[in-house]
């Protein structure tokens, strides 16, 4: 498997938690997919050159939905 269809299934994975823990109300499930989608957008941003075009605008439209969920925007 590419390490690029790992990176994006992992952030699926993680939007998927955090999404339903905004419909369950689970702090513990937001909290999850926030600190993964956190990690794997600054790892994805910081091998900017390596990965592709489309990979890194999703790496920072999730660091753009974690900003605005902790600062309660959202």
């Amino acid at each position: 498997m590419d390490k690029r269809q790992i990176t994006n299934y992992v952030n699926l994975a993680a939007l998927v938690s955090y999404i339903l823990g905004r419909i369950l109300h689970s702090n513990f499930l937001i909290a999850f997919g926030l600190t993964i989608m956190a990690g794997l957008s600054i790892w994805t941003i910081i091998h900017w050159k390596e990965n592709d075009k489309m990979s890194n605008y999703i790496s920072v439209a999730f660091l753009v939905l974690v900003g605005l969920s902790l600062f309660g925007l959202l």
